[in-house]
């Protein structure tokens, strides 16, 4: 049995309060509109008050909640499909491959992603699709950037030489050899880079860029507060407290001790799975 440590206990703590608030707040519709309760303070009837439409706040952040994680993971999924394979490909061929995709790499790099994930959005119309689409086409780099490095210091490997003599193509030792070996090393960027997305998608939604009202967002839920905000200030306060919730949680899991341990306790394997390859 793992035995918990303080920090262990407050990641707990943290995610179980996120979760019951959420879970409470799913019970209700967040798009229904009351004008007679436009602006209702926090109380036993509404949680977390009510917006000028009258719609229940806990409601929209719960309702938000779930589209932003889902948008988040979606985002991250493309990008480390995108990035692991440009990344492999690059250390495979390398010679004047590697060299341009390097080279776009470094572009890509040197400007930040909310910057050209912001043009991208907007060429592409806004909604859900181009916001899924501007963030994956900026956030594969850094997962490229691991997998190359990696790839690289695989390929000399008696495992990998050992796959390539026995007559294994190069798409097959890449699949069946080298990428197992680079999941774990993934970890801890993918739980991080899951928290920024989270901020990216709210940034954009705030700019009116992202996800389009009535549909519940937080970054849209805090840019729609700002007229609101000195007679209701809980219409901005509360989803900007979850959206930090959300990222430290995020931030404590790509720190935590379970994701920093996960390399090695799979390298401890490695010797066995090189005698079978």
């Amino acid at each position: 049995m793992i035995a918990l440590r303080r920090g262990d206990w407050l990641l707990l703590a943290i995610a179980a309060l996120f979760a019951f608030s959420i879970a409470y707040g799913l019970m209700f519709d967040p798009v229904e509109t009351s004008l007679r309760n436009s602006l209702r303070a926090p109380g036993s009837d509404f949680l977390l008050g009510t917006d000028h439409l009258g719609r229940d706040v806990l409601a929209r952040i719960a309702h938000g909640f779930l589209l932003d994680f889902g948008l988040s993971l979606t985002i991250v999924a493309l990008s480390f499909a995108i990035g692991v394979s440009i990344g492999m490909l690059a250390a495979e061929f390398a010679g004047p491959a590697d060299r341009a995709l390097t080279f776009v790499m470094d572009v890509l790099t040197s400007l930040p992603q909310i910057v050209i994930a912001l043009i991208l959005a907007t060429h592409l119309g806004g909604g859900e699709l181009s916001l899924i689409l501007a963030l994956s086409l900026t956030g594969w780099v850094k997962y490229a950037r691991i997998a190359r490095a990696t790839a690289f210091s695989l390929r000399e490997r008696e495992f990998v030489t050992a796959a390539r003599v026995a007559g294994g193509g190069r798409l097959y030792v890449l699949r069946r050899h080298v990428l197992p070996h680079l999941l774990p090393v993934f970890s801890g960027l993918i739980a991080l880079q899951f928290g920024h997305n989270i901020l990216n998608i709210a940034a954009l939604g705030f700019l009116g860029i992202g996800v389009q009202p009535p549909t519940p967002e937080w970054g849209a839920m805090i840019a729609e507060a700002r007229p609101y905000f000195s007679r209701a200030p809980w219409l901005a306060i509360m989803p900007g407290i979850y959206l930090f919730a959300i990222t430290l949680f995020a931030l404590m899991i790509a720190r935590s001790r379970w994701i920093r341990e996960m390399p090695a306790a799979y390298n401890q394997g490695t010797p066995a799975t090189e005698a079978r390859s």
